[in-house]
């Protein structure tokens, strides 16, 4: 949801759809399927963090019955990233958020979807041209980086804080290459 609202913007040719409220989890799929169903003439595309579309694996099955040509894009970063972070934020050691993740893209294709996973950066751009081109539904597997941080526009000193806090504990529990992955990417920004 985040980088969905950070980096596409709504310009009256577009449309983005999105919750917001209530932590609601694996909502891009079941949305996505309605929206295609609603508006069969438009291009549908579901942004999928791997965590949601592990909960609805189901609804792959579904474009497939259904016939819906939607695009599923997998942000798959092996971890409920999103919760992870709030926890750390807290100051909490994050507790049960790392994922094990089938090849999405293997997945897809055994239901009947075109899909390709992406594991480099340099790969993407041409990923996404090809992918984008497919008649009909498609799933396109990003390996993303666990680390990668969603920064706020405005952090306030208790965030910083708590991640110090966060950082105590880390180091305590023997979580020293996690803490050291995590400020690299706050670093590389």
């Amino acid at each position: 949801m985040v980088w969905m609202l950070r980096h596409i913007p709504s310009t009256g040719a577009n449309r983005t759809l999105t919750s917001l409220s209530h932590g609601t989890m694996a909502n891009a799929m079941p949305q996505a399927l309605g929206a295609q169903k609603a508006f069969p003439e438009r291009q549908v595309i579901a942004l999928s963090g791997d965590g949601g579309l592990a909960m609805l694996l189901g609804d792959l099955l579904t474009t497939i019955q259904e016939k819906l040509p939607i695009k599923v894009v997998v942000f798959n970063n092996s971890s409920l990233n999103f919760v992870e972070l709030e926890m750390k934020v807290e100051g909490l050691l994050d507790s049960y958020t790392n994922l094990v993740n089938p090849d999405f893209s293997k997945v897809a294709e055994a239901i009947g979807l075109w899909s390709h996973r992406v594991e480099k950066p340099e790969d993407l751009e041409a990923a996404v041209q090809t992918f984008l081109s497919i008649p009909g539904p498609a799933l396109l597997d990003v390996v993303t980086n666990q680390y990668e941080l969603v920064m706020p526009p405005d952090i306030h000193t208790s965030q910083v804080a708590h991640m110090a806090l966060y950082t105590a504990k880390g180091l305590i529990d023997g979580r020293a290459k996690d803490i050291t992955n995590l400020f690299d990417n706050i670093i590389r920004k």
